[in-house]
């Protein structure tokens, strides 16, 4: 692994001085796996070397890895992820061998439970309702669901990015950015279109740096940051927003009555409840509480807020997270819920006691304009998903986000992970059907080679313009979610279980084309009732046919 040298800058190219090099910001799921397409596509192979910079002491497929590394994080490994068929499609493209398919639980069960509407809403059993979606084995419910360990899914495409040649360098703070402004190399004859600047003093340079570094990312303040005389201003549009609820969830290995891997969910006033099942007899379980005010503190605080709480992860024998929050309402906060019925262990307690990693994080959600250092021309058809923002000015179209640095989604959508795929593939085709805009600079005087800057404002564009209208989609999805979820008020829970009576049952293809071809205008609540506009889109890395 290659190791940081704090005495020189790192060059932009390689040393045939063909490849631009593409500095990746965020080691979780969006950065490794565009990592992987570059690798992966021969052209982009021949072109790219992307390397992946991550704030962790260590990430999982490291080889110095071990579970404790995760004790300056979120506690990544106490999570899991659902992927669609749609995000699991460009997984398999990568190739990631059977590994992929050992760690992926398809889910063939999708059981929903509520209390009676008048009379007792206490979370136990007394007087629930239910009602399952089934699917066979093969297919699993919305032709697929997978639910996986997110740390597993991690450490495979680590190790897959470390197989192919790739790099990853952990312990990396980025701290600030700059965008080369001179058209003329610097002392060494370099000219990389954007520089990085990390809290252990090294510095790296790049033709393209990539976001992918979550929910307060440094790279999208960047984006927001003007600079002026009097110092540089940042819009606070740059910061998500707080939903007024707050998630806490962790996986168990409590013994269940499960006989096929099941989702359970159960509908409470004001509050939602849930498991998967997951590979090996294990369970990720949710609980989403409203109202709740946000954690305290700053941007920057809630980043590094994430130590577990040494009193409470002694009490429980789990490392508990409290994501900002004070110990003593994220201990009031597991203790209203352990009694709480679940469907197959019984109480929700079962599963809090043999969970490996409890965590506490708040909810927040905000959609962006801007996803790259790109100005739109007054000329230009942007997105109107950007209103009246018109970019970057003076962009230099060298930077772009991916993942929940260019979204923020509440879990509620349960797209999170499946959305980060699609923005890593989208990203990498557009790369591939957009070849940068290399503006050519004369070397130093004691050489008469060139070299050149890229510029990817073409592609970047492409990228902003594919994104944005099915972000705006599904973060509807998502705050409706969270409000029929939780169900604070009767028409909330009201509409809770009318909807749940609307979840997709599993139709053949051909009835899904018939369907399509009937199918005169697409009415509002298809959006929430009807998967087809999520699971069905493809998403790939091919070059595309010209118009």
């Amino acid at each position: 692994m290659p190791q940081c040298d704090k005495s020189r800058n790192f060059s932009a190219w390689s040393q045939d001085q063909s490849k631009a090099t593409v500095l990746i910001i965020g080691g979780a799921i969006a950065g490794p796996v565009f990592a992987l397409h570059l690798l992966s596509h021969p052209v982009l192979r021949s072109k790219y070397r992307p390397i992946i910079f991550d704030r962790a002491s260590s990430v999982p497929g490291m080889p110095n890895f071990n579970d404790a590394s995760l004790a300056d994080t979120i506690g990544q490994s106490g999570a899991a992820i659902a992927l669609t068929k749609q995000a699991m499609q460009p997984l398999k493209d990568l190739n990631l061998g059977p590994e992929l398919e050992e760690i992926s639980q398809n889910t063939e069960l999708i059981s929903i439970y509520r209390q009676p509407f008048f009379g007792l809403q206490d979370g136990s059993q007394q007087g629930v309702r239910t009602m399952t979606v089934t699917a066979s084995k093969e297919r699993g419910v919305l032709d697929g669901l997978w639910a996986i360990e997110r740390g597993r899914l991690q450490e495979l495409l680590i190790k897959k990015i470390l197989e192919r040649g790739g790099e990853v360098h952990t312990d990396k703070r980025l701290e600030r950015i700059i965008e080369v402004q001179s058209p003329e190399p610097d002392e060494h004859g370099q000219k990389g279109g954007v520089k990085a600047f990390f809290s252990d003093g090294t510095l790296y340079e790049g033709g393209l740096l990539v976001g992918a570094d979550g929910a307060w990312s440094i790279v999208r303040k960047h984006l927001y940051t003007t600079p002026s005389p009097a110092g540089e201003k940042v819009d606070g549009d740059w910061m998500p927003k707080f939903q007024n609820g707050q998630i806490m969830h962790g996986i168990s290995s409590a013994h269940t009555s499960d006989k096929r891997p099941t989702m359970y969910s159960v509908g409470l006033v004001s509050a939602g409840v849930g498991s998967w099942y997951l590979k090996n007899n294990r369970q990720m379980w949710t609980i989403y509480d409203a109202p709740c005010a946000a954690p305290p503190g700053t941007a920057e605080s809630r980043v590094v807020s994430a130590l577990a709480d040494k009193e409470l992860s002694e009490k429980w024998n789990a490392q508990v997270f409290t994501g900002g929050y004070d110990r003593a309402s994220t201990e009031a906060f597991i203790d209203k819920y352990r009694n709480v019925w679940h469907p197959s262990a019984g109480t929700f307690g079962n599963l809090f006691e043999v969970s490996e990693k409890i965590v506490r994080v708040g909810l927040w959600q905000k959609l962006f304009t801007r996803l790259g250092n790109v100005q739109w021309e007054s000329q230009e058809q942007r997105p109107k998903e950007c209103g009246n923002d018109n970019g970057v000015r003076d962009g230099k179209g060298n930077i772009v986000l991916i993942g929940d640095a260019a979204r923020v989604l509440m879990p509620t959508a349960g797209q999170g992970a499946a959305f980060a795929i699609e923005d890593a593939t989208v990203l990498a085709d557009c790369l591939l059907n957009n070849p940068s805009i290399n503006t050519h600079v004369l070397a130093p005087s004691s050489s008469s080679s060139s070299q050149f800057r890229p510029n990817f404002s073409v592609a970047i564009k492409d990228y902003t313009k594919q994104r944005l209208p099915r972000y705006k989609r599904i973060s509807q999805v998502a705050s409706w979610g969270a409000r029929l979820g939780m169900g604070r008020t009767w028409f909330d829970r009201f509409m809770r279980d009318w909807l749940a009576a609307w979840l997709p049952m599993q139709k053949s293809t051909a009835e899904k084309k018939v369907e399509k071809n009937n199918k005169k205008k697409e009415r509002w609540w298809k959006t929430f009732t009807d998967e087809d506009w999520l699971i069905e889109e493809q998403f790939e890395v091919r070059v595309r046919a010209k118009d």
